[in-house]
């Protein structure tokens, strides 16, 4: 029984895999169709679109979290998520390929990631999140939203995006088809993934809180990682670091929004303190790695290479 148990853990391993590395190549894709279709910077798209659909497995699994009252999981599933999103994947990413950044836009965007995860610590200090507070993060993700495209299709040339148009000649149809089967192959593949390693963890004990914060949380961030690995190698880095940040924000406020407005989400802080300063120190380290003071800057390898070993350390701390 064990040794069939283990076969089908790989078998769903390798379908995870699969379904990530394709349906990460097909996201990109789509999105960048999207962007220049629209007139809407790849940035915002990295921010908007692609962060949303590389989230969905974040949502999915802190709202049946949070509806079976398992708020351990629930909020190490956001917090985890956030920390493995810029030490993990971001860090892999710019070891992989440097990663070019237009500071004024990342700074501001880090900012409101900054701005959130504060938030999200001032209404954890109570004892949890209430179904108002719930309803306050959602309202947040809607105004960022709402907000980046309007600035995405201000910053964004005509001449520019009608050059763009005729470089990829994609219907807007098949890049929204291709975006919606992308999100849930993501959705699928780290599902797949999340089911072996969330069985091996609890045969061996490991806690509710230690499995949201490593093995959940990575599993729910591997589409990220595939959307902006994917973003990098073709060389659309504001997908790939868009992504990441958009995802941050889109995990607070929508993830723990919706979750919180179902269902109240209940938890101590005190376990959690540790992992609220982590998160929001790997949040200022991106900033500073990108020098925020110059108009350009660039995420290289050293960068990565320390972000992706502060992450290990991290981890390694938790077992």
């Amino acid at each position: 029984m064990i040794l069939t148990d283990t076969v089908w853990a790989v078998i769903k391993l390798l379908a995870g895999f699969a379904l990530l590395f394709f349906g990460g190549d097909w996201l990109v894709d789509g999105g960048v169709a999207l962007a220049r279709k629209f007139r809407i910077s790849p940035l915002v798209i990295g921010m908007t679109i692609v962060a949303f659909g590389t989230s969905a497995p974040e949502l999915l699994v802190s709202m049946t979290s949070a509806i079976k009252g398992s708020a351990g999981i629930a909020m190490g599933n956001v917090l985890g998520s956030n920390i493995a999103n810029i030490g993990l994947i971001l860090g892999l990413t710019a070891i992989l390929c440097p990663i070019p950044t237009e500071n004024r836009k990342v700074t501001v965007n880090g900012l409101v990631m900054i701005a959130a995860s504060l938030l999200l610590l001032v209404f954890s200090l109570k004892g949890g999140i209430t179904r108002m507070e719930g309803m306050i993060l959602f309202a947040g993700i809607i105004l960022f939203t709402v907000t980046s495209i309007r600035k995405g299709r201000a910053g964004l040339s005509s001449e520019d995006s009608e050059s763009d148009v005729h470089e990829k000649k994609m219907s807007i149809g098949l890049a929204i088809l291709l975006i919606i089967l992308s999100c849930a192959m993501l959705a699928f593949g780290a599902d797949f993934m999340v089911d072996g390693a969330t069985v091996l963890a609890k045969a061996i004990g490991v806690s509710d809180k230690v499995i949201g914060l490593t093995v959940v949380a990575l599993g729910t961030s591997l589409p990220e990682l595939a959307a902006s690995v994917a973003a990098a190698l073709k060389k659309e880095m504001d997908i790939s670091i868009g992504n990441i940040i958009g995802s941050n924000i889109f995990n607070i406020f929508c993830v723990l929004g919706v979750s919180g407005s179902i269902r109240p989400i209940p938890f101590e802080y005190a376990p959690y303190k540790a992992d609220f300063i982590i998160m929001l120190s790997f949040s200022a380290a991106l900033l500073l790695f990108i020098q925020p003071w110059k108009a350009q800057g660039r995420l290289g390898r050293v960068s990565g290479l320390l972000l992706f070993a502060a992450y290990a350390v991290y981890a390694w701390s938790l077992f």
